[in-house]
């Protein structure tokens, strides 16, 4: 039987490797905060730039290592995305700025 429970055990921590290898993305769309002085982002963090769209990678706030705002949104934790399927309870947009790459924007905020 320890051959058993050894075996099971050794499962249950591949598993748990894999799924944190897998990209984990609990904190998808959470609140995150963007360096309004971050020079290159100036024109994310002024108040009144309603259509404003910026992401910041390397995030250590988000799981997903990725902070981003939406046409003036309220910042929020995002991933990379190809098409809508990737994005639960979301949309896959363009963020302006970067031309081409493409995030993953909560529904109440895509609206």
């Amino acid at each position: 039987m320890k051959t058993r429970s050894a075996h099971v055990a050794r499962l249950v921590g591949v598993l748990a490797l894999a799924l944190w290898f897998s990209g984990c993305t609990d904190d998808l769309y959470a609140a995150c905060t963007i360096d309004p002085d971050d020079p290159a982002l100036s024109a994310c963090v002024e108040s009144g730039r309603a259509e404003a769209s910026c992401v910041v990678e390397e995030q250590l706030q988000c799981e997903t290592r990725t902070c981003a705002k939406y046409q003036g949104s309220e910042p929020f934790c995002t991933v990379e995305c190809s098409t809508d399927a990737d994005c639960p309870d979301g949309v896959c947009r363009e963020f302006v700025m970067l031309s081409g790459v493409r995030h993953c924007v909560a529904n109440t905020v895509a609206q």
